[in-house]
């Protein structure tokens, strides 16, 4: 990339009038580079099967071409025309809910053949029509893919070949799933019973790691076709986007953690450059965490750079952004290790679903507020361009993520939470965050790396975090067994190394096969109810550990639980391994992490949340520092670095100066 992406989703033909040179003119004049197009309108190229009209598409690219812009052309395929569901109603998908009703996106079958068919069609046509265009620079396959729940009977009878290939035998599939229980013993792989129905919770999880494979399958065949037109300087990416969460901050939900519908390690290897889509609470919520997390587990995927495609400008009516809200949402996708940030969308539409879903520019698609301050970033991001060449970032702690431990406690929950009723119900995501926001809060950079991963990243790493790692292989505890006897440091969330990777419990003391490592065992588990830890309450899960040559760092206060470890830490070989058994204050998390961090050789600078520091290297090793203020309020801290400069305007620091940071500010820092 010889210079950052700056760009809108457009669609000209959502748009009630014809104006495709007023808004490329008003794009470069935000200093605009790059449209993304295509993706989102199957319908309009082919508006009845084998009827296929471009020329909005092929106009678009001509006035791309015509004003410098760079575009990336989506692939078609997540929302299905009327026709196609007319002609095969099995392009929907069957899920455990029954088949859906035409109307909204993401509702097909992935695997179906009639599907599969016309969306081939449509992205070789689609090819054949954009190929000769300089301007596109990549290709984005699909959107958002996940597996949507598909189960009908032909993905079912494919799981079945599927169990045949991994287990061998029905034996095997008994033994491994614990099918006896409740006479699911099966005599014959036609006896497989509807996974729909189940109340296994080792085959509930078993097929949608399947799914997700599908899900993964389904893009590497997508990436296939493209493959056969796209010239080699052009790349291919996907949005992948995170699990969707709804609460006080964003009723209408927003990017929060592993996303459940698709594993993304397993589908980046359909990519050249990963992609992401990041939606995160804004005006007195935002706290460049969503962000950050986001930028972290798409950076991991390839251990490179990434594009964030899709990101908020105006959207909710509780998301406009504070003046320089949106700079600083921009740096901080930059910071995370972005190659470029693209916004969702560049106008507003004026009907159905994403009515109220604001882009850049308002209803009256005229100069606002949020498209100054666009400009802004326009101007800033051509000025960080020849500093941003060749960025890596270099962290020395991970936090590690597992699709399966995520399904297998949506099946066996954290806590008791029912219908509301009889305390909290904490999610695996709840965990992750958790533990991330620990770090981030203070200035502890990390990467997000998948299970799978581990062992070809580990040798990276000082510090590993495993938050509610509940489903692991003895291949992976060897891993990290391994990693602490050479001098790691692991710190460890409750719930984890609980059952082996067919969710089945191990029968040993937990946590399995890491009691020596982390010194200690438990035998029991509760209610927190009265329990506190250093005078604050334990919340929705304990673990009562016993020392077992660890050190108890903090012990429950209670009648009867005080006499166990709550948080112990132990030395073991040449590292450390923490482990902390309960939902405890996020004071307490943050301390015993920090603690963790120091004991890894992590340095730290003497800078907590609001203010937030993440760095980057560029290929002429040069440290660049990006300083967030994630606040109302005026701020300032004590540079840390023996002699930086600020981009773009040139003021010098040294170590010890005072830097002051405004409300909602951002500076970008680069050490001489």
């Amino acid at each position: 990339m010889k210079k950052l992406i700056y760009g809108v989703a457009y669609y000209p033909e959502y748009e009630p009038y014809e104006r495709i040179d007023k808004d490329f003119e008003m794009m470069k004049a935000a200093g605009i580079n790059t449209i993304r197009v295509a993706e989102s309108t199957w319908s309009t190229w082919e508006k009845c099967e084998g009827e296929f009209d471009f020329s909005i598409l092929v106009k678009t690219l001509e006035k791309a071409e015509e004003y410098g812009l760079d575009v990336i052309v989506g692939t078609p395929t997540y929302a299905v025309p009327a026709w196609l569901v007319k002609k095969d109603p099995e392009v929907l998908a069957e899920t455990k809910n029954g088949r859906g009703l035409y109307g909204a996106r993401q509702i097909m079958d992935i695997t179906n053949a009639t599907y599969r068919d016309a969306a081939e069609k449509i992205i070789r046509k689609l090819m054949e029509v954009v190929q000769s265009y300089r301007c596109v620079i990549g290709f984005q396959i699909d959107n958002e893919t996940k597996h949507y729940g598909t189960a009908g009977p032909k993905v079912r009878e494919k799981f079945k070949e599927y169990l045949k290939e991994k287990f061998g035998s029905v034996e095997e599939l008994n033994a491994a799933f614990g099918f006896a229980y409740w006479s699911n013993s099966i005599a014959d792989w036609d006896d497989l019973p509807d996974v729909r129905g189940t109340i296994n919770g080792s085959y509930e999880a078993e097929f949608e790691r399947f799914q997700r494979s599908l899900a993964a399958e389904f893009l590497l065949w997508q990436r296939k076709i493209v493959d056969e037109y796209r010239r080699e300087d052009q790349f291919v990416t996907h949005n992948f986007d995170f699990e969707w969460k709804s609460d006080e901050l964003a009723p209408f939900g927003h990017s929060y953690g592993v996303q459940p519908g698709i594993d993304h390690f397993e589908a980046s290897d359909a990519v050249t450059i990963a992609g992401c889509d990041i939606y995160h609470p804004t005006q007195d919520d935002l706290t460049g965490a969503e962000i950050a997390y986001g930028g972290d587990s798409t950076r991991s995927l390839k251990n490179a750079p990434y594009i964030v495609l899709e990101t908020e400008a105006q959207a909710f009516r509780y998301w406009t952004p504070f003046p320089g809200q949106l700079r600083q949402q921009a740096l901080s996708h930059l910071a995370s290790g972005a190659l470029g940030v693209e916004y969702w969308h560049w106008h507003s539409i004026h009907n159905s679903f994403e009515t109220y879903w604001k882009g850049l520019l308002s209803h009256d698609l005229e100069r606002n507020r949020i498209y100054d301050e666009a400009c802004e970033i326009g101007d800033s991001f051509k000025k960080l361009t020849p500093y941003m060449q060749g960025i890596t970032k270099q962290n020395k702690a991970a936090v590690i993520v597992d699709n399966l431990s995520q399904t297998a406690l949506a099946n066996f929950p954290i806590g008791d939470a029912v219908d509301g009723k009889f305390g909290q119900k904490l999610t695996y995501n709840d965990v992750v965050r958790a533990y991330y926001d620990a770090l981030y809060e203070q200035n502890i950079e990390c990467d997000v790396v998948d299970v799978k991963a581990l062992e070809a990243n580990i040798k990276k790493y000082r510090m590993l975090v495993i938050p509610a790692l509940y489903c692991v292989s003895d291949k992976t505890i060897a891993l990290l067994r391994n990693f602490v006897e050479e001098g790691g440091v692991l710190a460890a969330s409750f719930k984890s190394f609980f059952t082996d990777e067919n969710v089945k419990v191990w029968s040993d003391r937990q946590p399995h096969n890491m009691t020596d490592v982390f010194g200690m065992y438990y035998q029991e588990f509760t209610r927190p109810g009265k329990t506190k830890l250093q005078g604050k309450a334990v919340d929705v899960w304990q673990e009562l550990l016993i020392p077992d040559g660890a050190e108890s760092i903090k012990c429950y206060e209670h009648k009867y639980w005080g006499k166990y470890a709550a948080i112990t830490g132990n030395s073991f070989g040449k590292g450390y391994a923490v482990y902390i058994g309960c939902w405890c204050d996020k004071a307490i998390l943050k301390e015993e992490l920090k603690a963790a961090a120091f004991k890894a050789g992590i340095e730290t600078v003497d800078a907590k949340f609001p203010i937030i520091i993440r760095s980057v290297m560029n290929e002429e090793n040069r440290k660049i520092h990006f300083v967030f203020n994630y606040s109302e309020f005026d701020m300032s801290m004590i540079c840390p670095y023996a002699e930086c400069v600020s981009l773009p305007d040139g003021r010098e620091f040294k170590k010890g100066s005072k830097i002051e940071l405004k409300d909602w500010d951002a500076l970008v820092l680069i050490e001489k």
